[in-house]
């Protein structure tokens, strides 16, 4: 086999065109390096950074921690490259999501920017009805608010509640499932069986009473405590968690519509221990 001699002109056209293409790379390079320098250089810019936060809707949550916790996660750069506070690269996916995370009492919350250097928060705070209390009514009735946590209308526990003296809101004792010290994150109950419970209580009210808190034993046995006679005795609706809650309401409330069962309940009400609906079609009550 014979070699084919290459003619110069060939070679220098090869090394040419080689040629060409290094240079062509190398200025390629250099302008995507300049470009990415630039870029670099103006995503600090203080005209195009946010260095404001607005925020509305908080009644409850301090601005501040929620000021700190947003400037935090703009804080730093991309890749050592880009600034985080740019108003068109800030993260706002990362800012929403440790928001929510990290301030539990938030329900919804949105982001925008109103300029290039303000950033708006718009919040909706969770509202807290009752509270959930521990396992058990405190002996001392001073301690009686203290140690509590708001509970939303599906029976989630969500922030801690600052003390509240009297019945300013009603209140859940009983022991939680899987319970690790810190309540934040758990169901007081089932969400369908808080539901039905509600529903229950908010039945009690429509027939006159006042009812304040509940203890559910772990045996089952509900005992809805009612606002306290002038005597102060502790009076209490008893029910069972397995007993009809439909059944239970009716068969109270068609005793309640018989005059004798409701003057004597209404005219003893201070001496009232208890009404009874643990047993099928009966209702026993005792006083003092």
């Amino acid at each position: 086999m014979r070699d084919i001699p290459t003619s110069p002109r060939i070679i220098e056209i090869r090394h040419n065109r080689h040629m060409y293409m290094l240079r062509l790379s190398i200025l390629l390079f250099i302008l995507f390096v300049s470009i990415i320098g630039a870029l670099s250089f103006f995503s600090g810019d203080k005209h195009l950074t946010i260095d404001k936060v607005l925020i509305t809707g908080t009644h409850i949550i301090n601005q501040s921690d929620i000021e700190s916790e947003i400037f935090q996660d703009m804080s730093g750069k991309y890749l050592y490259l880009f600034s985080r506070n740019n108003s068109f690269i800030y993260p706002h996916q990362k800012i929403y999501k440790d928001l929510i995370l990290n301030f539990p009492r938030i329900q919804s919350l949105s982001l925008k920017r109103d300029n290039l250097k303000t950033l708006h928060i718009d919040i909706v705070e969770r509202t807290g009805s009752s509270l959930y209390c521990g396992s058990n009514i405190p002996e001392n009735k001073e301690d009686i608010g203290e140690n509590c946590y708001f509970i939303n209308n599906d029976g989630l526990i969500f922030d801690k509640a600052p003390y509240f003296s009297g019945n300013v809101f009603f209140k859940y004792y009983l022991t939680l499932k899987d319970y690790d010290i810190n309540p934040l994150g758990k169901q007081v109950v089932d969400i369908n069986q808080f539901h039905k419970l509600t529903g229950f209580i908010d039945e009690i009210i429509s027939l006159g009473f006042k009812p304040i808190s509940i203890v559910v034993e772990q045996d089952g046995t509900n005992s809805l405590y009612l606002n306290h006679g002038v005597n102060d005795t502790s009076p209490k609706i008893i029910f069972k968690s397995d007993n009809d809650l439909n059944l239970i309401y009716e068969n109270l409330s068609i005793s309640m519509r018989k005059k004798e069962f409701a003057d004597e309940i209404n005219s003893k009400y201070n001496t009232l221990l208890y009404i009874d609906l643990r047993f099928t079609d009966k209702v026993l009550y005792k006083f003092q």
